[in-house]
Order: structure tokens, then sequence, then C-alpha cells
């Protein structure tokens, strides 16, 4: 893209976390963050990230805040370098940023936060926002930032392609009415990264290699259940996407185990609810916490039922939100 004729100055960008119901997890190409199976994503609205990017003259380094606090990134700074050589901008820039969800926890921070600082600087640049969603470039800049950060670049459901790394929507946050409630299970940060967790797992795990190859089948069932709008279906293959990357997690050496005893707890709840006639269906991340799928008509059965393990304003119900935004 070449340089806008629009002034190089602020701007500001909201970004919604995703959630993975076909699971991402491990690299084919750590260098350019590529991932090893494709996924399927639901991008929230109540959760996500704001940030704003100034690029201002009379800075001599960029400068990082995440929720009040000073932070040295050099994710930050290779995000802002990458927009700087397509934008053909030499400024350097303020990044203030806050994120609405807890950082590093397993909820999905990295993504949002990517992809709302690569919403902002592009528009702090003069860069049109929906011409850059449709930029290889651009999005393998975001990509670079967090592997699953481009399915936040747009709203609903949302496919990462393993073999190009692109993304696409898949059907918009208005056209299914669902809901993702999500418990927070623990609050201090995860001990060990994704990234350190997804290269474990490669390398040592015997059951890496079959959740890799059974992960195709799971795309294609996920979009015929999309498509037919069968949300048992989708809840079927999202809890099993779920169990079988956990289980060559757990096969790695060391072993890793996200959850805690109330992630448990929090799962047999959910069973519970299915048993008893609610539709509703769990899955976890790199992380302890809960997140269930279920209708909108369902999901003050499903909080409630979640409010019993967790404490109940740790329980979120979010709705599908829109992609990246900027915002006045």
């Amino acid at each position: 893209m070449s340089q806008s004729a629009h002034p190089i100055g602020t701007a500001t960008a909201w970004a919604g976390i995703n959630i993975a119901l076909v699971k991402y997890w491990g690299k084919r190409d750590t260098a350019r963050n590529l991932p090893a199976v494709s996924s399927l994503s639901l991008t929230l609205a109540e959760m996500g990230t704001r940030t704003t990017v100034t690029f201002d003259p009379e800075l001599t380094t960029d400068v990082f805040e995440l929720d009040g606090e000073p932070r040295e990134d050099p994710r930050v700074i290779a995000m802002l370098d990458g927009i700087r050589g397509l934008r053909r901008v030499e400024r350097h820039a303020r990044v203030v940023s806050r994120n609405h969800v807890p950082t590093a926890s397993g909820l999905a921070s990295s993504a949002s936060g990517a992809a709302a600082l690569a919403a902002a600087a592009w528009a702090a640049t003069g860069g049109d926002l929906a011409a850059a969603r449709a930029d290889r470039a651009f999005i393998e800049l975001v990509r670079r930032g967090s592997g699953s950060a481009p399915r936040s670049l747009y709203g609903g459901l949302v496919e990462l392609d393993r073999d190009s790394g692109g993304v696409r929507p898949v059907l918009s946050a208005s056209a299914w009415d669902l809901r993702m409630v999500v418990a927070r299970l623990a609050h201090a940060p995860k001990k060990i990264s994704s990234r350190q967790g997804m290269a474990r797992t490669a390398a040592t795990s015997p059951f890496y290699g079959a959740w890799v190859d059974a992960h195709p089948a799971d795309m294609v069932a996920a979009r015929a259940a999309i498509e037919a709008r069968d949300l048992p279906a989708l809840g079927a293959v999202m809890e099993r996407s779920t169990y079988r990357m956990h289980a060559a997690m757990l096969g790695a050496d060391p072993p890793l185990r996200y959850w805690n005893g109330r992630t448990l707890d929090a799962l047999d709840r959910v069973e519970a609810l299915r048993a008893a006639g609610v539709g509703a269906w769990a899955t976890m991340d790199a992380g302890p916490h809960v997140k269930v799928l279920c209708l909108a008509a369902d999901a003050e059965a499903v909080a409630g039922a979640l409010a019993e393990v967790a404490d109940p304003a740790d329980v979120t119900v979010a709705r599908p939100g829109p992609g990246a935004t900027l915002e006045p």
C-alpha cells in the first residue's frame, strides 16, 4: 500500500479477544509464526484490548504503557517497525494499551493486544483499516505479533488458514444468536507462555502428530455445523478439539497442565447442564479458565452454574463482537 495523504498522528482501536472453537496449537514455521493447523474462532464483544498509538516527532524512542505501567516488549517494537516500513513513516510512537481481560492468563489477551496495536498504528499513519485487512503484508505483521491475532481483525466466526496464514470471516456477529460464557478461574498469569508450551508439545509429546493429523476433519465438521446453524454439532466438535489439544499438552515432557481444580469443577457443571437439557459446550485454552458456548436463551442458566465454581464477578456473558474497530 502507498502512503496515504492523511496526516500522521493519533488513533485508538478496540479489538475483542477471540476464542478458538477448533483449536490452534503449534507452529509449522516459527520465524513467520505460521500455525501447524487451521483454526476457527469466535470474536467477543465485551472482552478485549483498547490501544492508542501516537506518532510523535518529539520522541526519540518508542514508549509502551500497558494497564498504566511502562513496559518493554520487543513484539510491540517489532510491530511498530513493521508498520513504519510499510507506511514509510520514521517517527517514534507512544503506545498506551489497556486490557479489558486478564493479561497472559489464557484469555487471549495477546491476540486482542496485537490486533488493536496493529489497527491503531496503521490508522495513526493515515492508513485505511478496511483495506489493510486485505493486505497480506499487514496480516503477516499481525500474525507475527500473535499467531491467533489475525482472527481478531474480523467479527463473529472467523477462520485462519494453515497453508496461507490468511484469515477470512465465516459468519457475522449478528447472524447467529450465540453467547460465550467465560469463567475466570485464576488471577495470576500462567507460568508457561503459549509459545513455550507449543514448542514443548511439538518437540516432546507423542500425541502431537495425531493432534495435527486429526485436525482437518474437525474443521470440515465445524464448517458444516455453522452452515446448518447446528449448535450441538458445533459444540461437539469444539469439545473434541479442546480435549485433544490438552491431551497433546499432557503428553509433553514434562507435562503441560494449564488446568486447576476449579477447571474440572466447571467442566462437571457443563456436563450437568447438558444432562438437564441445557445446550452448553466447554472449551479451554492455555490457561485454567473455562469458556462455554451456548445460545443467548441459555446464557443465564450457564452463568449461574459457573458462578457455583467461580466468583460471580469473574463470570462474563459475552456476545459475538465486531472485528478490530477504530474509535473517535
